[in-house]
């Protein structure tokens, strides 16, 4: 098989799928950032795997080369989701498989601390990415890209408070002190509730994750 991963970061999933479809396979992973490509390739390059620097909206291949192409983590932090959606409907075979996977974050729960002050950090996170509602749009998008069926499986993660601080709540403490919704008072206060709530055995915290399969 012929595989695509959108997005491929540091290149642990190609290497991954190189090991599955095996020496007569071939894996591609692309990836906007030269940083990460970078560490992608000291890490180590399978002999039937290739990295490219490129753009999810304009993929450097030919139409229906792929059996399969993923997308993981990747619509969330595009403007032109349709515009990507259409490249991966380019890309893959009449009788492939496209993968995307994103977190709603407009859907973040966070419990355990001052509600406006939490809707105020929860918002400026979600605003800061390119699109927040990704997940939940995911079928639609993927729908009007030409992509048949669309079958979607939304998943429920409810990380503890270590966790959670370090993959998101300290980053979007961070991006609301930096658009000045909170001061630094407010989101001191924000995390000493939390840590507060969590020896209380009180934290909650869910995210909603949307994992959509497409086929043409």
């Amino acid at each position: 098989m012929r595989v695509l991963d959108v997005g491929c970061g540091t290149g642990d999933d190609v290497r991954a799928i190189a090991g599955l479809v095996g020496a007569t396979g071939h894996v591609a992973g692309i990836d906007s950032s030269h940083a990460m490509l970078e560490e992608a390739r000291v890490r180590g390059v399978p002999a039937n795997a290739e990295f490219a620097l490129a753009s999810a909206k304009q993929l450097p291949f030919q139409d229906a080369c792929f059996d399969a192409v993923r997308a993981e983590r990747v619509f969330q932090h595009l403007d032109a989701s349709a515009e990507a959606a259409h490249e991966l409907r380019r890309v893959v075979a009449d009788n492939g498989t496209a993968l995307t996977l994103d977190q709603d974050w407009e859907a973040l729960s966070v419990a355990g601390a001052d509600r406006g002050i939490t809707r105020s950090i929860v918002r400026a996170f979600a605003d800061r990415m390119g699109n927040a509602w990704a997940a939940r749009e995911a079928r639609g998008v993927l729908r009007q890209a030409g992509f048949k069926t669309v079958d979607i499986a939304p998943l429920i993660a409810t990380p503890a408070l270590p966790v959670a601080f370090d993959l998101f709540l300290q980053s979007a403490m961070n991006v609301a002190l930096a658009a000045g919704v909170v001061d630094a008072e407010a989101a001191r206060q924000w995390l000493q509730s939390l840590l507060e709530a969590d020896r209380r055995g009180e934290f909650y915290c869910a995210v909603v994750v949307v994992i959509a399969l497409a086929r043409p």
